[in-house]
């Protein structure tokens, strides 16, 4: 005796449709060409730095805009362990460690700023 169901069978093609319809299905198409995007990205930028590629205003441009963003971020992360050790001085706790690493990342990022000037004007 046959199995009676309630979801009448369709063919091949009657499965692309249900699958176009689903929005599970465009989520996984999103989430897969982002990740591929994301992917040709880091080995195109890999390719630049590495030389495989012979285009050197881009691979200089990309060089720079990293040392920019790198000394950025080194400044925001010493701001926010700055920020950080005011509160933890008023709850009675040390506050030596944080204030050191926040040195030590404000001389990194000088020591980026440097090359990247440099770069910029000796080139």
């Amino acid at each position: 005796m046959p199995v009676e169901s309630d979801t009448p069978s369709t063919g091949p093609w009657g499965w692309v449709g249900v699958w176009v319809r689903e929005e599970k299905f465009w989520r996984d198409i999103g989430a897969r060409v982002l990740a591929g995007v994301v992917t040709a990205a880091i080995v195109y930028a890999g390719a630049l730095l590495l030389g495989y590629l012979h285009t050197p205003e881009i691979g200089a441009g990309l060089l720079l805009g990293l040392g920019v963003f790198a000394c950025g971020s080194l400044v925001a992360g010493s701001v926010a362990l700055l920020n950080g050790s005011r509160s933890r001085r008023r709850a009675g706790r040390g506050i030596g460690t944080r204030i050191a690493l926040a040195i030590l990342l404000l001389l990194a990022a000088g020591a980026i700023a440097v090359g990247v000037v440099s770069d910029v004007f000796l080139a």
